[in-house]
């Protein structure tokens, strides 16, 4: 039997992806009762692996750091194994996942992404209880904007001069300031996120090295560390990182709880300011809103 010990910032989503697993299987396995309670050092029994086989700890060993008693302390509950039946209606809990049908739907641009996205999003969302067709629908509706339709799971930052001086006006001032950094995605993400989130300065190349990536565009070092992935931000662009880190940022913010009950445009453009740190997609974002109730719970969203 082959064994796992937990490092600061993993999940048990995340671990069982490595091993070619599933976080249930792990759970059953080693007698978790709550999935998102891991302890830093805690050892894992791997089922199914022998001792011979190449371990993912031991190949990432460089991750390793210091780590405090607990990876990451619940801020919601974890998901039942079985949902209760409950009368239909939003809000209520519901077994099993989206289907790419209806992920396509939120998401028509998606294409072939959909499928390959499907499975990562629904363990994330069960795993971090994005469990009713509300909190799902406003989950959902936020990814569609921040991935651009799960197509940019690493920011894009390739912008004309033009465009620099519209998103960051106090930064570009002139043409001239503007024009040092269009179309040059480093030179733009060091100098727009130097000195922020624990970044460096601008010569440092955090800025660049810490630039948004999964499908909540996690950005900067301080929030890479909090994932688990400062010392290796390039896997946060993995489908199955992407998703579980975008369900472990919308249950710590305590966004399952303000996502309970269909919401009103005002309530919704909160919680839109709560993962993008602004009004920015505002329009798109209520659009996929929108899309999301009727794709998950056509009877109420008509």
């Amino acid at each position: 039997m082959e064994h796992h010990i937990i490092r600061r910032g993993e999940s048990l989503s995340a671990i069982a992806a490595r091993f070619g697993t599933t976080w249930e299987t792990l759970a059953r396995a080693n007698g978790l009762s709550n999935p998102d309670r891991l302890r830093v050092g805690q050892r894992l029994m791997i089922p199914g692996r022998s001792n011979a086989a190449t371990s993912p700890a031991r190949a990432t060993a460089g991750r390793v750091r210091s780590a405090p008693t607990l990876v990451e302390a619940p801020r919601t509950p974890p998901p039942s194994a079985a949902p209760a039946a409950t009368a239909p209606g939003p809000g209520n809990g519901i077994a099993g996942g989206v289907t790419e049908a209806e992920l396509r739907a939120i998401m028509p641009n998606a294409g072939t992404r959909a499928g390959r996205y499907l499975a990562p999003l629904n363990a994330a969302m069960q795993l971090h209880s994005i469990n009713t067709t509300t909190r799902r629908a406003a989950f959902l509706a936020q990814i569609s904007v921040e991935s651009g339709q799960l197509h940019n799971v690493v920011e894009n930052l390739n912008y004309s001069a033009s465009r620099l001086r519209v998103v960051w006006p106090k930064r570009f001032r002139s043409d001239e300031i503007a024009r040092n950094y269009a179309h040059n995605p480093e030179a733009l993400a060091n100098k727009v996120y130097a000195d922020r989130l624990s970044n460096g300065d601008e010569a440092s190349g955090d800025g660049y090295r810490y630039r948004g990536r999964g499908l909540m565009q996690t950005t900067g070092r301080s929030n890479y560390r909090s994932a688990g992935f400062e010392n290796n931000p390039d896997a946060l662009a993995d489908p199955t990182t992407a998703a579980d880190s975008a369900g472990r940022f919308w249950a710590t913010n305590g966004l399952n709880a303000r996502t309970s009950t269909v919401l009103s445009r005002q309530a919704f453009n909160g919680v839109s300011r709560t993962v993008n740190g602004g009004d920015h997609g505002s329009d798109e974002r209520w659009a996929a809103y929108q899309r999301a109730l009727r794709a998950l719970q056509p009877a109420s969203a008509q």
